[in-house]
Formats: C-alpha cells, sequence, structure tokens
C-alpha cells in the first residue's frame, strides 16, 4: 500500500466552482484549484483560444460546447479562460451562467463583473485609439499635400470634437442607441459623475438628477438596449488593444422555458453570435444537447466547424481521468489509475453512463468505501459504493421499467431468456412478433461488441430496439444505431424516461406486417432522424473536419502551395476506401438476411420432422393400447396426437411462407448472386432478399410503377433498394413528374429514390417544369449535373443553403460566374472571390463521399463521379484560402 493515494484524490460532487467573475487571480489560479485532464473538450478549447489570440485584433473567434448535463462543458470553458489569461494578462475576460431567461438580469450581471477602474480605463484607451488613427489619417493627408516629412508636422492634428464625432459614429455602429452610450462613456472617466455613468452602463438605478446631468433618461431595462451595450463593450475593449473573451454558460436556460424556445432570445443570441467575433471578440457559448436542437439551422450553420459535441468518456478518457487526479494527489502526474483495477474502471464508467461529473462522483464513493481497509478498488467495491448513487439501472430494474411503459400503453409481451437472464420483450401481432425490445449490459470497445451484435442479429426479422444498462462506449454506439432503429442507453435520467415512452408509443403505432412502421407517424420518424443524423453523423463529421483542418494548417505552415496534388491524392484515396466499406457493408447485410432466412427454414423444418415423428409414435401408441381395452391410455395418446398433428400443420403453415430457393447455394460474392437469381422464382413479399431481388429485375417499372415505389418504401436492404432504384430510373416518367415520390423516398428514410431525379429530363428546352426549380437546393444539385445542357431547370430562388455554392460552380448563375469559371478551368489559386470558411466546409460537407449524408455517399448515383469532382473542388478552395490566411496571419 505505499503508493495508495494519501488522500481522496476525488471531489465528492464531482464539479468545480464557476463563479461569475473576470477576477485575473481567479483565472489564473484554476489549474491549481481543479484538475484537468486533456480531453477532446479541453484540447479543443485551447485550440480555439490560441487561434483567437494569434489572430487577434484582426480576427474575432466563436465556438459552442454542447452536450449532457456533468459531462464537462463548464469545466472546458474555464481552463480556455485560464489559458487566455496566462497568454494575455491583459485580456478581458467575462463568465455568465444563465439562470432564466432574463436577459436584462444576465446582463446586469456580467457588466457588474468589471469594476469601475477598468471600465473607465477602457473608455480613455477607446479614445486615446481613436485618437491615435486620426492623428495619422491626418499626418498621411498633410504629408501628401505639403510633401513634408511625417516627423516635422505639428503634433496637433486632431481636435477633441474630431475624436468625439468620430467616437459617435463608431458607436452607433455597433449600439442601436449611440448618444446615450457616448455621453455615459464620457462622464465615466469625469470624477463628479463617474461612479452614476458605471452605475448606469451596469443596468443599476441612478437619481433623477445624476440622470439629467449625464444625460440618459433611466436604467437600461430592456434587451436590445442590454444587446447594444454588451456589443459596445467589446469595441470598447478590443479598440483598445486588449482581447475580449465572453463565455455564456447554461444557455440552454435562456432559450427554453418551460421546454419550449423563445424566439426573441434566440433573436438576441443571433445577434450577439454575429456582432461580438465581427468586433474582433471571442465568444463560446455552452449549452446542453437540448439548447443545441432549439438553436435554428442558420445559427448552427454560423457556427460551422466551431460546435463541439461532448461525448460520454470513452474508457481510454475515463482511465486519463483517473490517472490525473491520483497523479494529483501523489504528487506526481499520470503514474496510473491504482488502487482502481481495470475491472473497476470498468464498472465505473457503467454506473456514470461515461458523464464525468457522475464518474468523479462514484469514484470518490468507492475511494471512501475502499480506504484503508482494501489494497484495490475491483468492480464489487464500485458496485457496493454506486448502489446509493448511480442512477444507472441494473437488468432487473430495467425490465421493470419497460414493462410497465407496455402496460400503460395497452401492450401484453413475452419475456425471453437466452443463456439464463432475461434478454428481450417481444410484443406479438399474429403468428409474427410486432416488435422486439432487447436487452444488453453495458457495452465497451472489445469483444463485447461482436458478441452484442450476434445477439442482436438473432431472432425475428421485425422492428428492434435495443437498451443497454448505463454505458455504451462512443464509437461502439454509432455501429449500433446504423444497424438497429432505436438504440437507448438507460442512465436512470428523465432523459432516458422521456425516449422509453416515445419508443412504447412508436412500437404502439406499428400496423400492418411485423416491422413495418405506421407511415402515418411522420412527425415522430422525422424527430428521431433527425437526433440520429445529428448524433451519429453531424458530431463526428465536425470532429473529422477539425483534424482535417489542423492537419492542413500545419502542413501549410511546413509546405507550398504546391502540396495540393498530394491532398488531392490523399482524398481520392480515402473515397475509394469509404466505398468499397459501403459496397461490402450494404453485400454483407444482404448476405446476413439471407442466410438468417435460411436458418429459419432449416430450424422449421428440423421441428416439422419432429412433430410428424411425435404425431405418427402417438398414434402407433394408441392403436397398440387399443386391444387390452385401456381407454383412458388411449384417450391421452389420441389426443396428444391429436395436438402434435396440430402443431405440424401450424409449423408446416410456417414453413410454407418462408420460400427459399436453392437454400444451400452459395452466395459468397455478387457473382453468386446473379446466378441465383436467374434460378430463384420472384416473389415481391418473400423474407428471403434473392427473391424479392428477383422480383425486382424482372418486373415492368412501367406498369408496375406505384408497385414498386411502394416496395421501395418498405425494403430494409440497401441493395434491394439500389436495384429498384435502378429499375424505375428506367421507367417512362420524366422527373419532373417523380418529385412526388422522390419527396417521399427523402422523408422515410428511402434516398435511392434519388434515383429516379438524377437523369436527364425530357424536352426540357420547351418544357422547363417548375417543379423542378422549386426543389430543395441540394435536389437542384442532382438536377442540373444530370441536366448540363439545361441548367434552368435548377435555377431556382437564391437561399443561404451551401448548395448555393455548388449550383454557382456547376454555371447555374450564368458560366461567367467566378465559380462556374474555376470549376470549369481549373484556376482555382486565382479566384477572384472570397468566400467564408464556414461556407466552403459547408459545402463540402453536403457534397462529401466521407460523409453519411454527404451527396457523394450516395455510391449508386450515375453522376458519382461528376458530385466527386466538384466536391474535390470546393476542398481545393478551402485548401488555399486556408493556406493563405495562414501565411498572412504568420507574416
Amino acid at each position: 500500500m505505499a503508493d495508495y493515494p494519501p488522500r481522496n484524490p476525488f471531489p465528492a460532487r464531482g464539479i468545480a466552482s464557476g463563479e461569475e467573475t473576470s477576477l485575473p487571480t481567479f483565472l489564473s489560479s484554476w489549474p491549481g484549484r481543479a484538475c484537468t485532464a486533456v480531453l477532446p473538450s479541453v484540447s479543443r478549447a485551447e485550440r480555439l483560444a490560441r487561434a483567437y489570440l494569434d489572430g487577434f485584433p484582426r480576427d474575432g473567434g466563436l465556438s459552442c460546447l454542447y452536450g449532457a448535463h456533468g459531462i464537462g462543458k463548464t469545466h472546458a470553458a474555464r481552463h480556455m479562460m485560464a489559458f487566455v489569461q496566462d497568454e494575455r494578462p491583459e485580456a478581458v475576460q467575462l463568465y455568465l451562467r444563465f439562470h432564466e431567461d432574463d436577459f436584462v438580469a444576465a446582463y446586469r450581471r456580467l457588466v457588474s463583473q468589471l469594476s469601475q477602474t477598468l471600465l473607465a480605463d477602457l473608455s480613455l484607451g477607446y479614445l486615446g485609439t481613436i485618437e491615435s488613427d486620426l492623428a495619422a489619417r491626418a499626418v498621411r493627408r498633410a504629408s501628401h499635400a505639403e510633401g513634408m516629412a511625417p516627423d516635422r508636422l505639428g503634433p496637433d492634428l486632431v481636435e477633441t470634437g474630431e475624436v468625439l464625432e468620430e467616437q459617435a459614429k463608431e458607436i452607433a455602429a455597433v449600439a442601436g442607441d449611440g448618444p446615450r452610450f457616448q455621453r455615459a462613456l464620457t462622464y465615466l472617466i469625469r470624477p463628479d459623475y463617474s461612479e452614476a455613468a458605471y452605475d448606469w452602463l451596469c443596468g443599476r438605478p441612478i437619481s433623477p438628477g445624476a440622470a439629467a446631468a449625464i444625460g440618459v433618461d433611466g436604467r437600461i431595462d430592456d434587451p436590445l438596449t442590454c444587446r447594444y451595450g454588451l456589443q459596445l463593450l467589446a469595441t470598447l475593449v478590443t479598440r483598445g488593444g486588449r482581447p475580449f473573451v465572453i463565455v455564456l454558460d447554461q444557455c440552454e436556460k435562456f432559450l427554453l422555458v418551460d421546454g419550449e424556445p423563445v424566439a426573441a432570445n434566440i433573436g438576441l443570441l443571433q445577434g450577439l453570435v454575429e456582432m461580438i467575433p465581427e468586433a474582433s471578440g471571442l465568444l463560446l457559448l455552452v449549452t446542453s444537447e437540448t439548447g443545441w436542437e432549439v438553436m435554428p439551422q442558420d445559427l448552427r450553420q454560423r457556427l460551422g466547424a466551431g460546435a463541439c459535441h461532448l461525448l460520454p468518456l470513452t474508457p481510454d478518457q475515463a482511465e486519463l481521468v483517473l490517472s490525473t487526479y491520483i497523479g494529483a494527489a501523489r504528487q506526481a502526474p499520470h503514474t496510473g489509475i491504482q488502487p482502481f483495477t481495470d475491472m473497476g474502471l470498468r464498472e465505473l464508467l457503467r454506473h456514470s453512463g461515461g458523464n464525468i461529473r457522475l464518474l468523479l462522483q462514484l469514484a470518490w464513493a468507492s475511494f471512501e468505501a475502499a480506504a484503508p481497509r482494501l489494497s484495490s478498488i475491483d468492480a464489487e467495491v464500485v458496485s457496493r459504493a454506486s448502489a446509493r448513487r448511480s442512477r444507472s439501472p441494473d437488468l432487473a430494474s430495467l425490465a421493470k421499467q419497460i414493462e410497465t411503459e407496455l402496460r400503460a400503453e395497452g401492450l401484453s409481451a413475452e419475456r425471453v431468456e437466452e443463456n439464463g437472464r432475461l434478454a428481450s420483450f417481444q410484443v406479438p401481432d399474429g403468428r409474427e412478433p410486432r416488435a422486439v425490445i432487447r436487452l444488453s449490459e453495458a457495452v465497451f470497445f472489445d469483444d463485447e461488441v461482436a458478441n452484442a451484435s450476434e445477439v442482436l442479429e438473432s431472432g425475428p426479422r421485425c422492428f428492434t430496439a435495443l437498451l443497454v444498462t448505463g454505458y455504451v462506449s462512443p464509437p461502439v454506439l454509432d455501429t449500433l444505431r446504423e444497424a438497429i432503429p432505436v438504440v437507448l442507453v438507460a442512465d436512470g435520467s428523465a432523459a432516458f424516461a422521456r425516449e422509453l415512452h416515445g419508443l412504447v408509443e412508436r412500437i404502439a403505432a406499428i400496423r400492418g406486417p411485423a416491422g413495418q412502421p405506421d407511415t402515418l407517424d411522420e412527425a415522430l420518424l422525422a424527430r428521431l432522424e433527425e437526433l440520429s443524423v445529428e448524433r451519429r453523423g453531424e458530431a463526428a463529421a465536425l470532429r473529422r473536419e477539425l483534424a482535417e483542418l489542423a492537419e492542413r494548417l500545419e502542413r501549410a505552415e511546413r509546405k507550398s502551395r504546391s502540396d495540393w496534388p498530394a491532398r488531392r491524392d490523399e482524398l481520392r484515396e480515402r473515397i475509394a476506401e469509404a466505398r468499397d466499406a459501403r459496397a461490402a457493408a450494404d453485400w454483407e447485410e444482404f448476405r446476413r438476411s439471407r442466410a438468417d432466412v435460411v436458418e429459419r427454414r432449416g430450424t422449421l423444418l428440423g421441428r416439422l420432422k419432429v412433430a410428424m415423428g411425435t404425431t405418427a409414435a402417438l398414434v402407433i401408441a394408441a392403436l397398440a393400447s387399443a386391444p387390452i381395452q385401456s381407454i383412458p391410455l388411449t384417450l391421452t395418446l389420441m389426443i396428444g396426437a391429436a395436438g402434435t398433428a396440430g402443431g405440424t400443420l401450424y409449423v408446416r403453415g410456417r414453413l410454407g411462407s418462408i420460400k427459399v430457393s436453392h437454400p444451400r447455394s452459395s452466395l459468397q460474392s455478387p457473382r453468386d448472386l446473379d446466378r441465383l437469381v436467374r434460378q430463384t422464382p420472384p416473389d415481391a413479399n418473400s423474407p428471403d432478399p434473392v427473391g424479392r431481388y428477383a422480383h425486382v429485375l424482372r418486373t415492368d417499372p412501367d406498369q408496375a410503377y406505384q408497385e414498386l415505389v411502394d416496395a421501395m418504401l418498405a425494403e430494409p436492404l440497401p441493395l434491394v433498394r439500389q436495384a429498384i432504384g435502378r429499375r424505375l430510373a428506367v421507367a417512362a416518367r420524366s422527373p419532373s413528374d417523380c418529385v412526388p415520390e422522390v419527396l417521399r423516398g427523402q422523408r422515410d428514410g428511402a434516398p435511392e429514390m434519388l434515383l429516379l431525379l438524377a437523369r436527364r429530363q425530357r424536352h426540357a428546352e420547351s418544357g422547363r417544369p417548375r417543379v423542378l426549380r422549386d426543389l430543395a437546393p441540394e435536389l437542384r444539385v442532382l438536377v442540373a449535373l444530370a441536366n448540363p445542357d439545361a441548367l434552368e431547370l435548377a435555377a431556382g430562388a437564391v437561399s443561404p443553403h451551401p448548395a448555393e455554392l455548388a449550383l454557382e460552380a456547376l454555371g447555374v448563375r450564368g458560366s461567367q460566374h467566378p465559380l462556374a469559371q474555376g470549376f470549369r478551368g481549373g484556376a482555382v489559386q486565382s479566384l477572384p472571390v472570397e468566400i467564408p470558411p464556414s461556407a466552403l466546409r459547408a459545402t463540402a460537407h453536403l457534397l462529401s463521399p466521407l460523409e453519411r449524408n454527404g451527396l457523394g455517399a450516395y455510391d449508386w448515383l450515375p453522376m458519382i463521379t461528376k458530385v466527386d469532382d466538384l466536391y474535390l473542388f470546393f476542398e481545393e478552395l478551402l485548401y488555399y484560402q486556408e493556406t493563405f490566411r495562414s501565411t498572412r496571419h504568420k507574416s
């Protein structure tokens, strides 16, 4: 026990204080008072601050940290502020934690963090900067006019009136009530009314006499004026040569009231997001996932790659957290996690759900329960210590919670056990289950993932939901959500209870054949799809973009601009690898579905043989007992024979519904599929995907158009959906006539329906159907790619959507547009157009073959090569723009 920590190294509450103060002593002392593990969120916040300080005063900064409560957002923000204080002690930093939706009260708390002396110094520095700028301007004018050397000109070239006039112009540009703010700043530096002016700027009440003397009427008490005040404060600080950092924490309390978004507050936040970075300040928003979801799309787009989603801890990150705190207690950083064992660490993750706050609380409780009697803290110690604190239910408690929800919705369910433990609930619907809710212990990133996949993919082919107790390693969660419609992590929170209730309601709404959700429940499906995209795609995509951006910037500093060919070759290689991986995944899913059907048929065939044998044996026994006049025995045997005969008929009926042609045929490659399809009778409703595939290839798309459309929407396998889409694409209907089906496919999760749109429009020159120009911008990109000789088909109304840049590059806005000339001529380096990097990144993201929902990820599109070219064009634009910015900042 020599290396046992001398004290409990973990905070009992698992949180560190975050007072609303800008005192330099508090900011600089943060690293000494709070242990900080260098997690991705901490590194991201530090990189943000470093980039802002390197670019100051030319550029501002904007970012958003969002994630679950207790995930470490505030800690990362405080670490960033401590970093800024260490690098630039003269910086002015403000921290605000919203308590409610009252922006006026928040403004008063925020500005009051600045002392009267500091605010007066900022005002004087601002005036000094204006005077210096005017003097330099006057020197240049005089030297040009008189031909005199600048050092021989007199020093008094600027009058006080000019300074005040220029100040009034600048204040009017950032504050809607410029005269009042200017008078307050003027009296702030006069001793007689300095205190009253300071109180007024802080939103405090002042006496009527003081208000009349200063020239203001009443206190600041409306949100818009408060927003102007913050914008003016940013200008005061940065124009005086000091960096300005403002952190707004718990924004969800400001944006939401009783769960409903407050439109006025969202507008105020949008104004700050635009103005503070424009004034060369750094604005960091900190919010929960709910706060992030309520932000409008244009605000998210403005944040762009600056948004950082904080995810639950991975096992490696949890190990880093424990070692950081234990090392601080031993005064020897990163010395391992002893006395915690590896299994103890896993148990901490299971009970905490990867939430860093709860993990630290449970680590504290476990240490208290073990010391000083035990030399190690294993899974058993952690489990006992977590019993009173952990919210995560075990399998038994989770099962009770599920049963309660099912009963409340009027649903009955069969409990299914596997290997001696409860594995799932099956909601019946005739002979086949309507839905299955599977249960699993915590899942980590190791062999348990493969085991979980095998368990999940066994059983009925119907709507399936997976509920995991406590924890799923973030890299695994994305994979599970790609394979299973609904994956919920039972962490005991109110959010999980709401998600479980919504899941049961969704199961209750399923109608028709097993596994087919109710298509009328479009709002619920759209909401679930949106959440799925955000959690599984957007966050991971943004993180990858940031990593790529950092890599590009580092290369730009070391090498010349000629690195683009190597970068392009690297992207092409990654695109090929991603396409191969997607094709392999689609094929494996198809092959596995076929194997499941064959296995199910074999199981039923075996049961049929057993039932028939049993029936025959019982009949023979009954006949044999008849001569000895044992009526009860004979009657019992005949009843048993009748029962087994009924079972035989039932099994035979189920076997008849599973028609599999050539079940022993090999299916290892697409060549095997082509051979097997020629030998398989077509069957649109067959559980065998080969039968459905054969039906698609032998169906006339003109005579059975609606049948194929319905089959596309109901088909679960991408490979079959792609075959249906290719078949529909040769129908006589023109793309403009297929728009309703395309939009329905987009809404119902069948993107292969885009094959109906990605075709040349017949008689485009004369018809010019309006319906194509009214499509969403990203769909009009496909129209333009498919109709390069009739680009007017895609010339819809201009919007701020990223796809508009792609349309401009294709020439929809005219062949003389700079983007169109650059795309067709290849002169990207000399392109005479300035486009914000965030817009370029958003456009590249939209077209990307490397992102889950990028247009380039639809590998089955006939114009996929053109999509790749367009994507590489915007990547090249972004590459050269970032190279230029890096070189400019370095110089």
